[in-house]
């Protein structure tokens, strides 16, 4: 029996990544995700359960539908060609087949991000340069400081 997750309790010195082991991808990206410098939770759904109303959460986090977020060329033919716009129809399709998440998504306090490859979640850490002080200052002295605090890009 899968347990349930109601709430998504997000924190900016933990990663949460959430996957199918159903997915090749999710499997792979794991182990990257695991070499980061700070606290993962990995759920996944196959084994917990995650709520209706968290999933809105993390569409609404991601900026985007569920029908970019899962991909129903993994179930069978019957249903390989669903479409719909209703969120009750893709929250039904996931509770039931979770091998439908093949991106995992990776959360780190307020921002989310559907992964494909070990560089998203690269990306998903990696500094900009925009960060960097560039005060007069610190152009003088050559004292460029992160000046983010180690968020999540």
């Amino acid at each position: 029996m899968k347990k349930d997750m109601g709430v998504l309790a997000t924190d900016k010195n933990q990663l949460i990544y959430i996957y199918s082991a159903q997915s090749d991808i999710g499997k792979k990206l794991l182990a990257y995700a695991k070499s980061t410098d700070m606290a993962m939770r990995a759920i996944n759904i196959d084994e917990e359960k995650i709520a209706n109303t968290v999933w809105a959460e993390i569409s609404e986090m991601l900026g985007l539908e569920f029908s970019k977020i899962f991909s129903t060329n993994v179930l069978s033919n019957d249903m390989k060609d669903f479409k719909s716009s209703d969120e009750n129809d893709w929250l039904k399709i996931v509770q039931n087949n979770s091998e439908v998440l093949q991106k995992p998504i990776v959360i780190h306090d307020t921002t989310a991000k559907v992964v494909a490859n070990r560089y998203d979640i690269g990306k998903f850490f990696e500094a900009d340069g925009g960060n960097l002080d560039k005060s007069p200052d610190a152009i003088k002295n050559a004292n460029h400081t992160d000046t983010t605090d180690k968020e999540a890009f």
